[in-house]
């Protein structure tokens, strides 16, 4: 993700111009003390923590390749006709998108990024790391790519070293990764899950990617036939990566340079588990700013108890609004930086006219 001058300075206008309510020193030492705990429970816990790891990842692959499909089948098979063949297509395309988004976003955060996923030091503890941790190959996405953009979006967070700036995103950014196939064409550059030449590893991920998914069509055409699979094929790059844009366009977004209150949480509802990739994708995003040590079941532990912390004027700041929240948070966050840069380029506009007259002599 390339990181732009103007939205950079536009991050830093807006943060100074705008009041907001930060966590103060009190709060943030009971969050750390809450996230100490943790992570002892955790290292302590290796063995249960890969248990958990271990069905998140069967899960996920049993209910994309077993579930959908058996339900599919029976659906077509109780409903025969055309509609109820394209309304299964529809459903099936979705929840494969969806699933490959969150193997991706697990596979890239949890594994490449912090190693949270096998992180023993065994052999097959490392063994189960380097699977999991290109795991996220298989929805085209580099690894190593993502980890070192990563690491720097935390260590450089809200700065021009910040190689994930999120603080302010202009609009058309994300608009442009909407046009079809924008996961894999340069339309735009505002993502973060592979380079934006061809390396070896961003061909690799690719052909690993076309060979799992083009399985899956076979697969679906043997049972449903040509029409039932275009259609899955046609929503399969786009549903998940929709999501993670969204995702990602939100959770920093006007938001203080600051790594203690510079994130957004999106939650543990119906929204911040559709955008934030599920349970262990990041929909506890503040809890894992300011402990970036802990697993995704520990991050939304961390993230009830930072609710019970926050004032009203917080929870605004931090969390969804109930029901409505991610479509209104969008919207919001659309609207605002529209206006806030529009108004900035006329200030600048007026003051180089001002400049210019004085120039002049007027």
């Amino acid at each position: 993700m390339k990181v732009h001058p103007g939205e950079l300075a536009m991050a830093r206008e807006y943060s100074n111009s705008h009041d907001f309510e930060h966590l103060n020193p009190e709060q943030i030492h009971q969050v750390m003390v809450c996230g100490r705990e943790l992570h002892k429970w955790f290292r302590a816990h290796t063995r249960l923590h890969a248990a958990i790891s271990l069905c998140v990842i069967g899960s996920i692959f049993a209910v994309d390749w077993l579930v959908w499909i058996a339900l599919a089948r029976w659906f077509v098979a109780a409903v025969p006709g055309t509609w109820a063949l394209l309304l299964a297509a529809l459903c099936v395309g979705t929840a494969h998108s969806l699933h490959i988004y969150w193997l991706s976003i697990y596979s890239l955060h949890e594994g490449a990024a912090h190693n949270l996923i096998f992180p023993g030091k065994g052999r097959l503890s490392r063994a189960a790391s380097f699977l999991s941790t290109n795991m996220c190959r298989l929805a085209a996405a580099d690894p190593g790519h993502y980890s070192e953009a990563h690491m720097a979006h935390h260590a450089k967070f809200g700065t021009e070293d910040d190689s994930e700036f999120l603080n302010f995103v202009f609009p058309r950014r994300l608009w442009f990764s909407f046009l079809p196939l924008a996961g894999f064409f340069n339309y735009t550059d505002f993502f973060v899950h592979r380079a934006s030449t061809y390396t070896r590893s961003r061909i690799t991920s690719a052909c690993v990617a076309a060979l799992y998914n083009g399985l899956y069509l076979v697969m679906l055409y043997h049972f449903f036939g040509l029409l039932f699979t275009v259609i899955v094929a046609l929503l399969m790059p786009h549903i998940g990566f929709y999501l993670d844009r969204m995702r990602q366009f939100t959770e920093h977004n006007l938001m203080p340079l600051e790594n203690n209150s510079g994130a957004r949480s999106l939650g543990v509802g119906f929204w911040g588990l559709l955008v934030g990739g599920g349970p262990w994708g990041q929909p506890c995003h503040l809890a894992h700013h300011m402990v970036a040590s802990i697993p995704w079941y520990q991050q939304i532990m961390l993230h009830r108890y930072i609710v019970g912390l926050l004032s009203d004027t917080q929870r605004k700041q931090f969390l969804l609004r109930p029901i409505v929240g991610f479509p209104a948070l969008l919207w919001g966050i659309l609207r605002e930086s529209s206006h806030f840069s529009r108004a900035a380029a006329e200030r600048v506009l007026a003051e180089r006219g001002s400049v210019e007259r004085v120039l002049a002599g007027d």
